[in-house]
């Protein structure tokens, strides 16, 4: 069932226990959906495991970390702040305004696809969403499958650049700031800021006592392709 669902290049390298940690949270899932709405719904573009099915893992090269699908069908598919088609939502207008003042790329299509085929991973925390369930349970249900997949990444030995927006992000385990320096070592570099969102002001807000700037303020997308290319690795086309 998995191989169906993810790319082989990720199937190949979780081992035995990963798989059926990644097949019983699929299963769980599908034995809810018999009772109640989960997004995103399966399909040839769009499901729960999209991101892991379009990016594979020896490509990656960018990690974006979401927090949760978007609350309907219409918008939802599997890859954070992707969506298919439609009005595009606040938080990926903001991200394509600032896309629009780092590098001149002027977005007009919300589906993030593009990024994801050159090597970006948009990685939800929550890999569902349902009515019926709180964000902090289901942060909890995906938390395994969550740092299986990252932790594949920080242990391959391959550049990769990891944007973190706001407090849930930045703060995964992972991803502390006292690990940072010792993830240069490898050719991992972790971009922070807040979150892109207008609730509250998030984007214009300062986390972590000035350690994080404002999402606005910072040049997340410029920075990324100057980190890629002093590595040696092709530089991000953000165009949509």
């Amino acid at each position: 069932m998995l191989k169906d669902l993810i790319d082989e290049s990720w199937y190949k390298v979780f081992t035995e226990t990963e798989k059926a940690c990644l097949e019983e949270k699929f299963s769980t899932i599908q034995e809810k959906r018999n009772t109640q709405e989960i997004l995103p719904y399966e399909g040839k573009n769009s499901g729960i495991y999209h991101a892991l099915k379009i990016t594979p893992f020896d490509k990656v090269k960018v990690l974006i970390m979401g927090q949760d699908p978007y609350p309907n069908k219409d918008d939802a598919h599997g890859l954070a702040f992707s969506k298919l088609s439609g009005k595009i939502p606040a938080s990926l207008k903001n991200i394509f305004e600032k896309i629009k003042e780092d590098t001149g790329v002027n977005n007009l299509s919300g589906n993030l696809t593009p990024w994801a085929k050159q090597g970006v991973l948009l990685l939800n925390r929550a890999l569902s969403f349902s009515k019926e369930e709180t964000l902090a349970s289901r942060n909890k249900f995906w938390l395994p499958v969550i740092d299986i997949i990252i932790n594949k990444l920080i242990n391959r030995k391959k550049p990769l650049v990891i944007i973190l927006w706001g407090n849930p992000a930045n703060d995964i385990e992972q991803f502390s700031f006292e690990k940072e320096e010792e993830y240069k070592k490898n050719n991992i570099y972790i971009l922070r800021s807040s979150h892109p969102s207008n609730m509250g002001n998030a984007k214009n807000s300062v986390l972590k006592d000035g350690k994080i700037g404002a999402f606005t303020t910072t040049p997340n997308f410029c920075k990324t392709n100057e980190i890629l290319k002093s590595l040696g690795e092709k530089e991000i086309d953000w165009r949509t």
